[in-house]
């Protein structure tokens, strides 16, 4: 991990009501269900996913959303759908 201080006069957009996606994985990764959620904080999420999980591996975004468009950023997790080879070198399989 890297840690530094920084000037936060650069920011230039806050977002305070986030939405999140949730994925779920069947074993294998064959298959994907997403979910997306709003009106809570993190933790309220991080809280949903292990009663929703049923054991699945899962992955949790971020979503940000310019004029059609909807960018995912990667909080937890690994997104099976791209290979291993995508995956940053810090990123574990969740449960």
């Amino acid at each position: 991990m890297k840690a530094e201080l920084i000037d936060s006069r650069d920011q230039t957009l806050q977002v305070a009501d986030p939405t999140y996606r949730v994925h779920f994985w069947a074993e294998g990764g064959d298959a994907k269900e997403e979910w997306e959620l709003s009106g809570a904080d993190l933790n309220e999420v991080l809280e949903w996913i292990p009663a929703h999980s049923h054991g699945r591996s899962y992955s949790l975004w971020a979503v940000t959303r310019l004029p059609e468009e909807a960018c995912l950023i990667r909080l937890l997790g690994m997104d099976l759908d791209s290979g291993s080879a995508a995956w940053p070198s810090w990123a574990t399989q969740t449960y």
